[in-house]
């Protein structure tokens, strides 16, 4: 969905920070609230809230350049058909500027 959409729908993307100090690290269960496509770049903007915390923030999967998928690395899930309002088993990490870095993702079986 685009920003536009995403803000009639009475979604609040200002509500889910990306910085390193408001990102959870680690692996958790965590829901897909909604997706965004990015203004500024080529990625899809996916919009969390950890299941255990109740903490929401954001996180870019940007495409791929030798496929063109929206996929993160060694993952196989790709972020153009990933369900909203799901529950995701994600892993976030630090790269080695000491920025977020979506490592992994797979949907949550219960």
């Amino acid at each position: 969905m685009s920003w536009g959409v995403a803000l009639e729908k009475g979604y609040e993307p200002r509500l889910y920070p990306f910085t390193i100090e408001h990102v959870p690290l680690g692996e958790y269960e965590a829901l897909l609230d909604f997706k965004i496509w990015a203004k500024k770049t080529m990625g899809i903007c996916c919009y969390f809230t950890q299941k255990e915390t109740g903490i929401k923030f954001q996180l870019t999967v940007f495409r791929r350049p030798k496929d063109k998928l929206y996929m993160i690395n060694g993952c196989d899930l790709d972020f153009t058909m990933c369900a909203a309002n799901t529950l995701y088993l994600i892993t976030v990490g630090l790269n080695a500027k000491q920025n977020i870095i979506f490592k992994n993702a797979a949907a949550c079986i219960k």
